[in-house]
């Protein structure tokens, strides 16, 4: 279907820019960290919780630890990948009916220029990419910030400051990684809403649906069980693709089992 294939378009224009280049490492936690100087308390709804792997922005207690569960589970695979030292991120929770923190657009027009910069290639084409993704999301009646109710976002730490104007100048100095990830019924309800925006664009009727039921909710659920795997998978490739004694193919291999593993 059309629609697949526009889904399939929008998640390659997150993967394109959602790998950025800082030096971190896992290893050891301490599980009591203050919090840096200058972050604010709340962002929105959010309130700042420490955590044994950095800190973490959530609505709710119960958000936190469901959040935190899943990074602790990547920071302790990480640990048996011969990790050498210890460092500390921060967690951006995207929940429902939350404000969000920034605008989608923003950060991947941002990260989209500054990838660009680092392989010494012209954003026009990175740009462009985005701009189709947008496009597609448009024709299906969606907005790209729902991509962040779908999709985990790496950023990295020292563009925090331009993305979100409450963080210091400084904050890069303060945390080795930051992450925003979706909860589980946030990536539930948009996933819902994207499948439901595909089948109406290419004109699938309720009758047809009702048809369909078994094979299309079969694929939603599909599609929502791979979504929440790939929080653990971004946070895994993203620490991953920073540890400087691997070799590119060791990066990519080690990548490919955690995959296979999930």
């Amino acid at each position: 279907m059309k629609a697949r294939k526009s889904l399939y378009l929008i998640c390659c224009v997150i993967s394109l820019f959602c790998l950025p280049k800082s030096t971190v490492w896992a290893g050891e936690r301490k599980p009591k960290i203050t919090a840096p100087e200058g972050w604010p308390e709340q962002i929105g709804t959010r309130k700042l919780f420490p955590s044994d792997c950095g800190f973490i922005y959530a609505s709710s207690k119960s958000s936190m630890a469901k959040v935190g569960k899943i990074v602790r589970k990547v920071i302790n695979d990480l640990d048996e990948q011969s990790a050498k030292t210890a460092a500390k991120g921060l967690v951006l929770v995207i929940d429902r009916k939350e404000t969000l923190p920034f605008q989608a657009e923003n950060l991947l027009t941002m990260l989209a220029r500054r990838q660009s910069e680092k392989e010494g290639q012209d954003s026009k084409k990175a740009l462009e990419a985005l701009q189709d993704g947008k496009k597609e999301m448009e024709e299906l009646g969606l907005e790209m910030n729902l991509l962040l109710s779908v999709a985990p976002m790496p950023i990295e730490p020292n563009l925090l400051p331009e993305v979100m104007k409450e963080f210091p100048k400084g904050v890069s100095q303060q945390i080795d990684w930051c992450i925003t990830m979706p909860t589980d019924s946030n990536i539930k309800y948009g996933m819902k809403k994207m499948f439901a925006a595909g089948l109406k664009k290419e004109g699938v009727g309720i009758a047809k649906r009702v048809a369909l039921f078994p094979v299309l909710a079969y694929a939603e659920n599909k599609a929502i069980g791979e979504l929440k795997k790939a929080r653990q998978l971004a946070l895994f490739q993203f620490i991953i693709e920073q540890q400087d004694h691997l070799t590119d193919k060791q990066k990519q291999d080690k990548v490919r089992a955690y995959e296979e593993r999930l």
